[in-house]
């Protein structure tokens, strides 16, 4: 039996692939912030390993025994904090690639579409256009941790694979367009950006995005390549907003203008110079860079190579995501 190695275990996509793995017979370890806890859920045992990214010594204990490593953990939602997001994000990564390799295993990175920084602003993102100007802190660590990687795997002939996920939805693990988009509407109503009715979201479910992790994962065919993960099922940012709100209770959000929009994030920050927000409750430029644009993320590699489909669709999902809001909301 082989172990696996996952970062950020109980997190919004961790808890999910965590499971896949306990369903095809695999061992689980789980490397987790202090204080996390195993999934209620899970329908066996997990071995729970705490720290953080930046310690060396407790990635190298947490990687003892795995055969694979699917590192996920990452801050999301960070405005600013550029050595700090470098540090967890680039120089984390580097830890677990070293951590696996000196074992002779393998690793999937999950990257993310950020890569591509302004690239999204004006073409179909394919993964050989490279990283494109990134937009804020996080994107630029994304970049780092993909070169990261892949320089560990061409030293080590560490078995590589990096994922870039679209915008990742659904609940659970306090998710960036799931439980604090709901959290915002709730708060403000909250509003959409630009063309919002044309543009596309680039959704990928969550659970669809951990069926692709486990193929990564254990197919040899996605040794050495990169795949973008995007569901391409046509969602405008205008209605998959309009139905967060309608889960959230709240009317459809207005509409800022992108003009109007950019000109307040430029005024906020400068990604350009690494300097960071004046007030991180404004619209960021990272996010305003998705949020405010055409997202079309080509997925048809990891389609034709490993033979992923997105297996829930966008109104299945929406669903479910209503329905466990109205659990969290209840309980």
């Amino acid at each position: 039996m082989s172990r696996v190695l996952v970062t950020g275990g109980p997190g919004f996509i961790g808890r999910r692939v965590v499971q896949r793995f306990l369903d095809a017979g695999w061992d689980v370890t789980s490397f987790s912030l202090p204080g996390e806890q195993p999934i209620a859920s899970w329908s066996g045992p997990v071995l729970m390993v705490q720290g953080y990214l930046e310690d060396a010594a407790a990635v190298a204990e947490a990687a003892e025994g795995c055969d694979l490593v699917i590192h996920l953990a990452a801050p999301v939602g960070v405005a600013g904090r550029y050595q700090w997001q470098w540090d967890v994000i680039a120089e984390g990564t580097r830890n677990v690639c070293e951590a696996i390799a000196a074992r002779g295993g393998r690793a999937v990175v999950a990257s993310s579409i950020a890569v591509y920084g302004t690239l999204i602003q004006s073409q179909i993102c394919r993964e050989d256009d490279g990283h494109g100007p990134w937009t804020g802190a996080y994107g630029r660590g994304k970049q780092g941790q993909e070169l990261v990687a892949l320089e560990i795997a061409q030293r080590t002939n560490m078995p590589l694979t990096l994922i870039r996920p679209a915008n990742v939805y659904g609940l659970g693990g306090s998710s960036a367009w799931g439980d604090r988009l709901l959290a915002a509407f709730t708060a403000s109503g909250g509003a959409v950006f630009g063309q919002a009715e044309q543009n596309d979201a680039g959704l990928v479910y969550v659970e669809n995005l951990a069926d692709a992790l486990f193929l990564a994962g254990t197919c040899d065919a996605a040794i050495g390549r990169t795949y973008n993960v995007c569901d391409e099922n046509g969602v405008t940012w205008r209605r998959f907003s309009d139905d967060m709100a309608a889960v959230a209770g709240k009317p459809p959000p207005p509409t800022i203008g992108l003009t109007e929009a950019l000109a307040i994030v430029n005024a906020n920050e400068d990604p350009a110079n690494m300097i960071e927000p004046k007030d991180p409750n404004l619209p960021s430029m990272e996010g305003l860079n998705l949020v405010g644009y055409d997202n079309r993320i080509d997925s048809s590699r990891i389609r034709e190579e490993l033979g992923w489909s997105p297996i829930i669709g966008y109104s299945e999902a929406m669903d479910a995501i209503g329905r466990d809001w109205r659990k969290v909301r209840i309980g």
